[in-house]
């Protein structure tokens, strides 16, 4: 099986889903975005979450379709997924591909993946504004190369992190460099290296996001155990 098969299969497993708009003509790098998107959302329903599939205009999503570039939250010429989270007694998460943020510069930065509150993505909808970095509760940088990663993608996500000062970041990849492993770990940034279907390192990924939800429930439902 192909590498974009596998993390597409993955991707129905871990969602439950039947349907998704990924196929094998896709690009990797876009699909192992999605798998990132599917391990959040897999791992908030293993810890006791109510996870739901929505479109931007608020429709249940029955067919899973995804961002293969950066947009805008709020733009609707397709009616792209995005996940909600709920755990009892928090206020609803929601998860979204390839959109983009404003940072405290005021400029506008892609995230991979981003997790925030459901009130700041209704609000981005509403006014037609990208949600601000300060409040999403996650931003995963996904990288899928097919040989060793060059350190500038790491600067480049210090730059972004920097700028969003979100309250939790994650770069993942399928592959590695010591480089980037010394550069991220001396300035205390999460990395988790060799992520892919079935590995080890997607699990230890999960425990990471996991972390991020305790997180959120310690300041919004600390009666909530997960």
């Amino acid at each position: 099986m192909s590498a974009v098969n596998d993390l597409v299969s993955e991707i129905k497993s871990l969602l439950a889903a039947g349907t998704v708009s990924y196929d094998s003509a896709s690009k990797t790098s876009d699909v192992y975005e999605g798998f990132v998107f599917a391990l959040i959302a897999a791992t908030a329903s293993r810890h006791g979450a109510t996870v739901t599939y929505e479109d931007v205009f608020g429709g249940k999503a029955s067919s899973l379709v995804f961002r293969t570039g950066p947009g805008q939250l709020y733009g609707d010429s397709q009616a792209f997924t995005h996940a909600v989270i709920e755990f009892d007694g928090a206020p609803a998460l929601e998860v979204h591909l390839g959109v983009f943020v404003t940072g405290a510069s005021g400029v506008l930065h892609e995230c991979d993946v981003l997790v925030l509150p459901a009130e700041e993505a209704a609000l981005s909808r509403a006014q037609g504004i990208a949600p601000r970095g300060s409040q999403c509760v996650l931003i995963v940088e996904c990288k899928y190369y097919v040989t060793n990663l060059d350190i500038g993608l790491a600067r480049n996500f210090e730059g972004l992190r920097a700028d969003i000062r979100t309250q939790n970041e994650l770069f993942v990849s399928n592959t590695g460099s010591s480089s980037i492993v010394r550069y991220l770990d001396a300035r205390k940034r999460g990395y988790e290296r060799d992520v892919v279907p079935n590995s080890p390192q997607a699990g230890y990924l999960q425990a990471e996001i996991r972390k991020t939800f305790k997180s959120y429930l310690s300041k919004h439902a600390p009666s909530t155990v997960i």
